[in-house]
């Protein structure tokens, strides 16, 4: 931990010389890659601001033809500082980056990570359709096809996922999940095939874009699919996800709350011994739905507040706004008390605003009226409006 902190004391120092300091490429080249180091300590201590700054001037110390000379160096500068600019709300920049990526990525794989990134723009900006497009065509290209139409037909159709497709995957799931204990999964081998571990992380963001688009019936498909992809591949660091969710199916959908209870703590507990913290705010905040059914409302709201703070810490903001809305509408129907829940539902405005999470922001502000209202607040403050 002392080291840690003397290398970020050390390149912000060396930093301040800029790239003009630097006597030719070589020592650019052993700056840029101290950069990329401090970066990596920066995001484990969750400070995305710092990092991001690291990655930028990391970025800045590499010479004209990088992309052919240090490629490796460069497409982790530019991927982390891409992730980075997501989580810190800077989009303009964000989308310089990717454009980069994109275009000096050597293969499919190595611009998988823009690609992501990409999806969760769009989802943050609400375009639904183009998110859903972008990730079947990334799909297709990782052998997991899920559409006979071409993946740039603009329509929000997955054509072959019918009704009686989605059954028969889920009783395919449900069947293979009877044959297996919870101590058989619990030691489950790690998902180590890149391409299957992008393929996880791309339909989590389809099972969400669907959900939000009202396909909630080909979402449990997608669910299924990622527990099946899992029994085949291994733990992923997003299977925890599926079989949260797959509980939530079993519990909300057809009522059967001991066996999704029982999928829902599965996950948990697989997720708390995965060495990746970068899903635990998704993961606890789906395990939220089946566990308000089960356990006293005030206790299981508090999941939300548990997520919100796993999100941030992971950068995965735009999850941790999703935790913030839901913590506050949870705090409203139990009954908490009425100011501090004006002063709560305040800030996390401010902090969507920040976010630019302005889609999110739309369906809250209608809550923070009504709260403000009943606190005698007349209107919405003008700097709280989109």
């Amino acid at each position: 931990e002392r080291d840690d902190v003397l290398l970020i004391t050390a390149v912000s120092q060396i930093n301040h010389g800029g790239p003009q300091a630097v006597v030719d490429s070589e020592q650019g080249v052993a700056v840029a890659s101290m950069n990329l180091d401090a970066g990596k300590v920066a995001m484990k201590m969750s400070d995305f601001f710092s990092a991001h700054s690291f990655f930028d001037h990391g970025i800045s110390y590499l010479r004209r033809g990088h992309w052919e000379q240090q490629y490796d160096l460069s497409l982790e500068l530019f991927n982390l500082a891409a992730k980075c600019a997501l989580m810190n709300a800077e989009h303009d920049h964000l989308e310089i980056l990717i454009q980069q990526i994109m275009h000096y990525a050597k293969c499919f794989e190595d611009k998988c990570q823009a690609i992501s990134i990409s999806i969760s723009l769009l989802l943050l900006s609400g375009n639904v359709l183009e998110g859903v497009k972008t990730t079947l065509g990334t799909l297709a290209s990782l052998g997991e096809e899920l559409s006979r139409s071409p993946w740039w037909v603009p329509q929000l159709v997955i054509d072959y996922i019918t009704p009686s497709v989605i059954k028969q995957h889920l009783s395919k799931t449900e069947a293979k999940l009877a044959e297996l204990s919870d101590e058989t999964l619990l030691s489950y081998p790690v998902m180590v095939d890149p391409s299957k571990i992008m393929a996880m992380e791309l339909l989590a963001n389809l099972n969400e874009l669907l959900t939000f688009s009202g396909e909630t019936l080909k979402a449990r498909f997608i669910l299924s699919k990622m527990i099946q992809i899992t029994l085949k591949h291994g733990m992923s660091p997003l299977s925890p996800l599926a079989f949260v969710q797959y509980g939530n199916y079993n519990a909300i959908i057809r009522q059967n709350y001991e066996v999704g209870y029982h999928y829902v703590k599965l996950g948990l507990t697989l997720m708390k011994q995965s060495p990746s913290r970068a899903h635990d705010g998704q993961i606890i905040f789906h395990s939220a739905y089946t566990r308000l059914h089960v356990e006293p409302m005030q206790t299981a709201g508090e999941l939300f507040l548990d997520a919100f703070k796993a999100a941030m810490k992971s950068g995965a903001t735009r999850y941790a706004m999703k935790c913030a809305y839901f913590y506050d509408v949870a705090c409203f129907w139990s009954g908490a008390n009425l100011e501090e829940l004006a002063r709560s539902m305040k800030e996390t405005i401010k902090q969507m605003k920040f976010h630019k999470n302005l889609l999110m922001m739309s369906f809250f502000l209608q809550n923070v009226r009504m709260v403000l209202r009943m606190v005698g607040e007349s209107a919405v403050p003008p700097q709280m409006g989109i």
